[in-house]
């Protein structure tokens, strides 16, 4: 199974909150959330049975200009606890996984970086140790759905030596940006290797030639109907294995084209009123080197509905995750002597509700067709609940 990106709606929308929304009032701003969740892996899948995933987080934004006296400067700071591999890697075998917040528990360090915003705010630079999925390969609609793959397309998220720098493990980076009216573009140069593989528990900054950079780009338009495309590449400068192909010595061929490129698009809301209800729509696709990668091509789409019940309160979506290997991965592991299926299939029906400011409530049901696209693992359900609390201090 390839390590997933976070994107549950309470960290992307509270990361990109504090990055661009504290009060100006505020010099320090701390904020925190505990997400608990309960899964019945129901059938299909490794085996039947129950787990209790958590994520625990807690961040500070310091308004720099305040602090140092220097305008447009920002402070970040973000601290996750989670508590193990216990769904995707025991029960469903589910290559894209089926939850957001799974991973090896530990507590760590993940983010700490400065912003400096100038140019009347519409350019900006980031440093420091960073999540790229808080901004890069990222859908606002999307955040709604607790599979990992509506965070960051496992096109993406499977690359490198230890992923790219996304949930749970990131890297140093610099990351620029600069906004043209209804258009943006940013680009990232970050460690190409986040953390020690070795030990996914800790927190490593190391930087070497050998491990290269992830270099990542992406352009977006904005319509004024809330209309949103967006475009991005990317491309490791380190050198990889063939998965097939070899040398004369017979040793793994070494290629330098580990790249991919991935398009989004987000419809503006349709059916919306004075009571904040509204229908908004996604669909990204994206494909990755097959010759380095397992996972060849991507797609995934959805809708979401807020305020079918509880104006402003409620939201109910739909979605579809779609991930294809490669034809040079599925022949290396026929010669290996293991068959696989082409491709897996994630459906995901899921309803999230406000029950009070600090306490949100999210039943979700993800089938998964395909399991690791193992043919020995049967298509099943996993059900789950999810709840979050929050709490927010400032000064």
């Amino acid at each position: 199974m390839y390590r997933p990106s976070l994107a549950t709606f309470c960290l992307i929308a509270a990361s990109a909150a504090m990055a661009h929304d504290t009060p100006e009032s505020s010099l320090l701003q701390v904020e925190s959330a505990y997400t608990g969740e309960i899964w019945s892996q129901v059938s299909g899948g490794i085996a039947s049975g129950e787990r209790y995933l958590d994520n625990l987080e807690v961040t500070a934004t310091v308004d720099g200009e305040q602090l140092l006296g220097l305008q447009g400067l920002q402070i970040f700071g973000y601290v996750i606890y989670n508590n193990g591999h216990v769904l995707a890697d025991d029960l469903s075998g589910a290559m894209q996984g089926v939850s957001n917040i799974e991973a090896s528990r530990a507590v760590r360090l993940y983010e700490l970086w400065s912003q400096w915003q100038f140019g009347s705010g519409e350019q900006s630079i980031r440093l420091g140790l960073y999540d790229l999925n808080s901004e890069f390969d990222s859908i606002e609609t999307a955040g709604l759905f607790i599979n990992p793959s509506h965070g960051i397309g496992p096109d993406f998220s499977q690359s490198g030596q230890n992923g790219p720098s996304i949930f749970p493990v990131t890297s140093l980076a610099v990351r620029a940006q600069k906004d043209f009216g209804a258009w943006s573009v940013r680009a990232a140069a970050l460690d190409g290797v986040p953390g020690d593989p070795d030990h996914p528990d800790r927190t490593v900054i190391r930087l070497s030639s050998e491990e290269g950079a992830l270099l990542v780009g992406e352009v977006n338009y904005r319509a004024g109907s809330g209309l949103r495309t967006g475009l991005g590449y990317w491309q490791y400068t380190a050198q990889f294995d063939d998965l097939i192909a070899t040398t004369d010595t017979g040793e793994p061929r070494r290629r330098d084209d580990n790249a991919g490129v991935y398009a989004l698009i987000e419809s503006p809301t349709y059916f919306a009123d004075a009571s904040a209800q509204g229908l908004n729509l996604f669909l990204r696709i994206g494909a990755a080197e097959a010759d380095i990668n397992p996972i060849g091509r991507y797609l995934g789409a959805g809708a979401v509905y807020s305020g079918l019940f509880l104006s402003g309160r409620d939201q109910i979506g739909i979605a579809i995750a779609v991930a294809e290997l490669g034809d040079p991965y599925r022949r290396a592991q026929a010669d290996a002597g293991f068959a696989t299926d082409s491709r897996e299939y994630n459906y995901e029906l899921t309803y999230r509700f406000d029950a009070t400011d600090w306490l949100a409530l999210q039943a979700d049901a993800q089938y998964i067709g395909n399991p690791g696209m193992n043919p020995q693992f049967d298509s099943g359900w996993a059900v789950g609940l999810r709840f979050e609390l929050s709490g927010a201090w400032e000064r």
